[in-house]
């Protein structure tokens, strides 16, 4: 089974959308769970959730709730325990890859057959200040970690149950940093395999890392600090 996780934070205007593009795009009488996680939300996005989940009876939707928003990480784990896949999976509720590329990369992922494999996105037709932004916070990641690390926030990201419980649930942080984590882990145990995703404006609601200048200063500055804690860590081992 393959579990996908999408959390959800105040994402009311998106719900009926990410809910109508991921009925449409699982594949015929697939063995898939739709995970989405409630992160907190001051609006009625728990609400709306509740409601796809029980108009849409045919599809394996699933409602996990946090009460109180303690980070992006938090709520991608609060999902990911809850997971009853083999094969587990994230991507973002803000619809700027589409739910239909969680499907083309969990295929590459099932013909590379190697459960140490994780796939995930590069994304395709981003403005320049974005590249420039996401080139630098790679650059530092790699010098620091001594390993290449690229498109540290493209999604959709693909890997086994059991590198999961291996080398991420127990000391995966709960803040953005999560998915500089993840393929940190996947290159120092397995390898990354990438597939090309269109990037696209949001439809609806803000960025919560990197859209505006404000949330790109704090995440610039959470990475940071997160890669020399990681670099700490490493450098004890």
């Amino acid at each position: 089974m393959l579990s996908v996780i999408v959390p959800c934070y105040n994402e009311a205007e998106n719900i009926s959308i990410i809910v109508e593009k991921f009925t449409q795009a699982i594949p015929y009488n697939s063995n898939t769970e739709i995970i989405l996680v409630d992160n907190g939300s001051t609006d009625n996005s728990e609400q709306l959730i509740k409601i796809a989940v029980t108009n849409n009876p045919q599809y394996n939707l699933k409602l996990v709730s946090v009460k109180q928003n303690r980070g992006y990480g938090h709520g991608i784990l609060a999902g990911l325990n809850a997971a009853i896949g083999t094969t587990l999976a994230w991507t973002h509720a803000d619809l700027q890859t589409e739910p239909s590329d969680v499907f083309r990369a969990y295929r590459v992922y099932k013909s590379i057959n190697n459960s140490s494999t994780l796939v995930k996105g590069h994304r395709k037709n981003r403005k320049f200040s974005e590249l420039v932004f996401s080139f630098g916070m790679q650059i530092i990641a790699s010098i620091m970690l001594k390993t290449w690390i690229t498109e540290i926030n493209a999604q959709p990201k693909i890997f086994s149950h059991d590198f999961y419980i291996k080398h991420i649930k127990d000391n995966a942080p709960h803040d953005f940093s999560l998915d500089l984590y993840l393929l940190f882990q996947a290159k120092k145990h397995g390898k990354i395999k990438t597939i090309d995703v269109d990037f696209k404006k949001r439809i609806h609601g803000e960025a919560k890392g990197g859209g505006s200048l404000k949330t790109r200063i704090k995440l610039i500055s959470r990475t940071l600090y997160y890669i020399f804690t990681l670099t700490t860590k490493v450098g004890n081992k």
